[in-house]
């Protein structure tokens, strides 16, 4: 289990996801949400996303969805501060490992912000971490992500991909 210098609460009283892309990723992160929210069914949970993506899993409930439309350029990150201003989150969940997503990180508040390991944390992710889940070789995505449960103590969840689909998609 990954070290964690500060602990949580029993339930936190809110998490925020930072996952912005890739569409198949944001679908592999699906059910690590669905494993938090099943584990901790108080805890606010916010997840920090792409444009893009939003449109795919933006009506899971329970989930507030705060967009970085990475077509704007700092602009999107300007954006994202003044969202996330006054607000903090007892656990950031950094699930990605680039620059773009390690500098919205920087405009998330929360004492814990657990990330890769270090091997996994490309792109100077460990900087911008305090914790680390374990690390582990050659593992499916989800697996990986499945880490991020693992080093909060929550046991291997049956993965639930049940995103909704909402009526005009049906329609069209």
């Amino acid at each position: 289990m990954a070290r964690q210098r500060l602990p949580l609460p029993s339930e936190p009283k809110s998490i925020c996801i930072l996952r912005l892309s890739a569409v198949g990723d944001v679908c592999h992160t699906v059910p690590v949400v669905r494993a938090l929210q099943d584990h901790w069914p108080t805890t606010n949970i916010t997840w920090v996303i792409g444009k893009l993506e939003s449109t795919l899993v933006g009506d899971i409930p329970g989930v507030t969805f705060k967009i970085l439309d990475k077509s704007r350029g700092w602009r999107a990150y300007r954006d994202l501060r003044r969202e996330m201003q006054g607000r903090a989150f007892d656990l950031l969940v950094h699930m990605q490992v680039s620059l773009r997503s390690s500098a919205a990180s920087r405009l998330i508040s929360s004492p814990v912000r657990l990330g890769f390991d270090r091997a996994r944390a490309r792109d100077f992710q460990w900087l911008f971490t305090t914790d680390r889940i374990e690390a582990k070789k050659n593992q499916h995505v989800m697996d990986g992500l499945f880490g991020f449960t693992e080093a909060l103590g929550i046991a291997p969840p049956n993965p639930r991909w049940d995103i909704p689909i909402p009526d005009r998609a049906r329609e069209f």
